[in-house]
């Protein structure tokens, strides 16, 4: 994501931020060392993700705490209930990338109808590439409109799309090993239920950045050309179900009229046909993630205990 220059200074205190909160739960973990787990009882995982990165993280989460499958946030929408599995668990989490300083806008939206639940551990870990800012701050206020509170939080760097090459191999393999470890700190923390000070947010940065990134959002010019195969993977990770096919030609027209800016489209493109008309970022996109898992809709609507 691009940024004015008088933001540089908060990009430095918001990268100590990010640091501050990863160093608490290393901190946590190694008091934890030799004291044993905790028996996790139920657990719902939500995540929204575009590059897969937070999908990723959120497998790898779930994996550890021997919990549930992640649910999509998109895919959970086309259900009776989204929230069939946050009403019985006694800790929910959302993993999420930090779009334009915050939670993506369809997150806000899910976490803000969250059903009030007692006694409910809240969580949250964002990936992001530069910056995170006032995601977990403003997650915590949503909640606390229901006179809840987010107990916990994280934030995972990741390989993403600022920049015009593709990052290198290297680097996309140490950011992998360092989001596994992390993952690992996470895990113990949500099993301990500990707790994790947030900072304060910071609004006057928020609205600049919001400010000048919305003016982008709305200025998206989508481009599709020849080599477009009408192969439907730009349909499927769509989280806003923007896109459809046409029926009389071989290009893919897209309506911004619900359009999450996440790029998406343009990132899982295989024959790289979508584009836009401000062309500022890379085609990353993770590795160890399939186009179909992003937003699939979960087939069980039954809470399951793991």
């Amino acid at each position: 994501m691009g940024c004015p220059t008088p933001l540089t200074p908060w990009l430095v205190s918001m990268t100590l931020r990010a640091w501050y909160v990863t160093s608490k739960v290393k901190r946590g973990a190694a008091l934890r060392e030799g004291s044993g787990i905790a028996v996790m009882s139920s657990c719902a995982l939500y995540y929204f993700s575009s590059t897969g990165n937070s999908l990723a993280v959120a497998l790898a989460l779930a994996e550890r705490l021997n919990a549930p499958e992640p649910i999509s946030i998109p895919g959970s929408l086309v259900l009776p209930d989204p929230y069939f599995a946050a009403r019985e668990a006694e800790r929910v989490g959302f993993i999420f990338p930090t779009h334009r300083a915050t939670l993506p806008e369809m997150v806000r939206g899910f976490i803000a109808k969250m059903p009030e639940h007692t006694d409910c551990y809240y969580f949250a870990v964002s990936t992001y590439t530069i910056f995170g800012c006032n995601e977990f701050a403003d997650i915590d206020e949503l909640l606390s409109a229901k006179g809840k509170r987010l107990n916990y939080a994280a934030a995972i760097q990741m390989m993403g799309n600022v920049g015009l090459r593709a990052p290198a191999t290297r680097m996309v393999e140490r950011r992998r090993a360092n989001m596994r470890e992390q993952v690992d700190e996470i895990a113990d923390a949500v099993m301990n239920r500990q707790e994790t000070y947030l900072p304060r947010a910071n609004k006057a940065l928020a609205y600049l950045v919001k400010r000048f990134t919305n003016a982008r959002r709305r200025s998206i010019v989508f481009k599709v050309d020849k080599r477009c195969t009408r192969c439907g993977v730009c349909v499927q990770v769509c989280p806003a179900q923007n896109i459809e096919l046409s029926k009389d030609g071989a290009r893919a027209p897209i309506r911004s009229d619900k359009c999450e800016a996440c790029l998406a489209c343009v990132r899982w493109c295989p024959a790289e046909a979508l584009s836009t008309r401000q062309a500022i970022h890379n085609r990353y996109h993770n590795p160890d993630i399939k186009p179909e898992q992003l937003n699939r809709t979960p087939q069980d609507t039954t809470p399951t205990t793991g």
